[in-house]
């Protein structure tokens, strides 16, 4: 799978607050790289904000102000799930340095790359009945 970052065409504030926190928080020694010490400006970045889902108790699903979404387990069961926030801020998942990729000669170097389980239902298996 071809994992190649590109500058975004427009500015978006939000998203661009998003990925300043979030590589503060990922680059703790003055704002450089661990892994190659380049600055955030010489990276392409991608900050998500992990997060689960769990079964939806019968009093969350009498209630209307509470979000719930639906998880298909086989081909004709469906359970109600809610959003679980595992952290509270974004976090960058994968870094690509760009100067380091000049000095290599290709397109971009990755630095950095975490995985994060983004949309998985934890607590229900295919055995369970209710």
């Amino acid at each position: 799978m071809d994992k190649t970052l590109r500058k975004a065409r427009r500015a978006n504030v939000k998203r661009r607050q998003k990925n300043v926190r979030a590589w503060k928080r990922f680059a703790l020694d003055g704002g450089l790289c661990a892994y190659c010490g380049h600055d955030g400006g010489s990276h392409l970045t991608v900050a998500v904000q992990p997060h689960f889902y769990r079964p939806a108790t019968r009093e969350e699903s009498g209630d209307g102000r509470v979000t719930l979404y639906t998880h298909r387990i086989g081909a004709e069961r469906v359970v109600l799930v809610r959003r679980v926030a595992v952290a509270r801020d974004a976090e960058i998942v994968t870094a690509y340095c760009t100067t380091c990729a000049a000095r290599l000669r290709t397109s971009q170097a990755l630095c950095f790359q975490q995985t994060h389980g983004v949309g998985e239902v934890i607590g229900i298996n295919d055995k369970d009945t209710d």
